[in-house]
């Protein structure tokens, strides 16, 4: 009888009771995993190359803005691009600009130094007979600038401008009626600038009157200005809180 086969003489049992066949579902999930590592590595290296083309991209035109010393023709109005590259008319309009404030501040500072004023108090009068007018000589108490010159009953005009011009006398007369009058004499003519009449109390003790005036007035280089009272031997305050003159360049 021939011999048998252990294989063939081996019992015939279920699946479950061999190892053989257990084993094949686990090898089939790492199987699995294996294949998903994988197709993980090769995303995460194209990623990563597609991140270093783009980084050298940006490195090339970084380099290149800097050579050029700014952004192509194609990106116009970009910060950093110069104001003549932008619009020329802009440039234009922008050192106009400058040049104006400059040119304003220079002449603002002129002009502060250019400002002429002038105040005056009386020290004396002089009265004329034939002409039947009061005089009155000045001495300047506040002075600024270099415009404005005072010569005893005259003040002359050595810078043409604007002027505030002030005036008053104090009285302290009996006659019934007593003034100033602002005159001024140039350019072959003479004006009077204004005028100021005041009545007076008859009683000696009362008499007293003061009469104000001031305007704005174009004055020009070589203009002489005077106060007269129209009336000979008036009797008025010297207090330089009384009686003032004054002139002020706008």
């Amino acid at each position: 009888m021939p011999a048998s086969s252990p294989f063939l003489l081996a019992p015939k049992g279920s699946p479950g009771d061999m190892g053989g066949p257990v084993r094949e579902p686990a090898l089939s999930v790492a199987l699995w995993l294996s294949w998903g590592a994988a197709l993980g590595a090769v995303a995460c290296a194209i990623a990563l190359l597609t991140q270093q083309t783009e980084l050298q991209s940006l490195r090339r035109e970084v380099s290149r803005l800097q050579r050029s010393g700014g952004p192509s023709q194609k990106g116009e109005g970009y910060p950093w691009q110069s104001l003549r590259e932008q619009s020329p008319d802009a440039l234009e309009a922008w050192e106009n600009g400058e040049r104006s404030r400059r040119r304003r501040a220079v002449l603002t500072q002129k002009q502060k130094k250019k400002r002429s004023v002038l105040h005056l108090v009386p020290i004396n009068i002089t009265s004329k007979e034939e002409s039947d007018v009061t005089e009155v000589m000045w001495q300047p108490a506040l002075k600024r600038g270099r415009g404005l010159e005072t010569q005893g009953y005259v003040v002359r005009v050595w810078d043409t401008g604007v002027y505030l011009l002030y005036s008053q006398v104090l009285f302290h007369d009996v006659t019934f009626t007593m003034g100033q009058v602002v005159s001024r004499e140039g350019q072959g003519q003479q004006e009077t600038l204004f005028r100021c009449i005041r009545s007076m109390p008859s009683n000696p003790d009362r008499a007293y009157n003061s009469c104000y005036s001031a305007g704005v007035f174009h004055l020009h280089q070589g203009d002489i200005l005077s106060v007269t009272i129209p009336r000979a031997r008036a009797k008025l305050s010297l207090s330089p809180h009384g009686t003032f003159l004054g002139f002020v360049k706008l």
